[in-house]
């Protein structure tokens, strides 16, 4: 039976009692709220609010996935028994303050890279998420306004530089009837060799600067193959990458740091 996280990080954060608490002999009624203190995209919030319900509390109110919210903005309202209250308070904040980072990252890049480019799409390489933690970081980065990279290694056949270095040679001959290939091909002169048979080519750790004729080239070789850029990619320098390519793929949303939440309870 799969543990998910937030029920794993009651049990890690409050394994037996929250002697605490006891020792100080609070009861009764309260209410939470969580705070935002600066800009936010909001995500997360109804795996949260049911989580909240399976342990017998009450949500008021809770933000919409997606949704840009300012600093002093509630999150998400919750009142319930006290007890349980300081038990959901850390493990909720820091569950929100991960997961609405990565989303609120992503919009920023989606936002700078569409500026350079409409067209092109912004990919997080999802399986570079926390452990335990992809479902809810898929759901991140697209409530941010980016794609996903590949779920599992079941979803989509990427070739990528240790396959070829493996095989030796490309493998021009193959074909998949339910599946895009993409390659990751180890230099220019394979991009150019692979595009007749792929769906997608991912340039790896080439500069910007470097893009515009080799992208002109695949084209004319190959005009629905889509071309996609990974490596070195950060904030600073997307908008240089967005120019030319159709796709951009990175992870570094993925560790954005925590944003600055903060937790409010009081009885009632």
């Amino acid at each position: 039976m799969k543990i998910y996280p937030l029920e794993l990080g009651l049990q890690e954060d409050c394994p037996y009692a929250d002697i605490t608490t006891e020792l100080l002999k609070i009861e009764g009624g309260g209410r939470m709220k969580l705070i935002t203190r600066e800009d936010a995209v909001i995500t997360g919030v109804f795996r949260l609010r049911d989580f909240f319900e399976s342990q017998k509390l009450e949500v008021l109110f809770c933000q919409k996935p997606g949704e840009l919210i300012e600093s002093g903005d509630t999150i998400i309202e919750a009142v319930g028994d006290l007890k349980i209250l300081f038990k959901m308070w850390r493990i909720s904040q820091t569950y929100l303050t991960t997961l609405c980072a990565i989303a609120t990252k992503t919009r920023q890049i989606v936002n700078e890279a569409k500026e350079a480019n409409p067209d092109v799409e912004i990919v997080v390489a999802c399986r570079k998420a926390h452990l335990g933690m992809r479902q809810e970081e898929i759901e991140a980065v697209e409530d941010g306004g980016g794609l996903y990279h590949r779920n599992s290694l079941s979803d989509t056949v990427l070739i990528t530089q240790n396959h070829l270095r493996m095989l030796g040679e490309l493998p021009i001959d193959i074909k998949s009837f339910h599946h895009k290939i993409e390659i990751e091909p180890r230099n220019e002169e394979e991009a150019y060799q692979c595009a007749s048979f792929c769906d997608v080519i991912l340039l790896d750790h080439f500069e910007a600067e470097a893009l515009p004729p080799i992208v002109k080239k695949i084209k004319k070789l190959n005009s629905q193959v889509k071309v996609g850029v990974a490596g070195g990619i950060q904030g600073g320098n997307i908008k240089e990458f967005a120019k030319t390519v159709d796709l951009i793929v990175f992870s570094s949303v993925l560790y954005a740091p925590p944003l600055d939440f903060t937790c409010k309870i009081e009885g009632i």
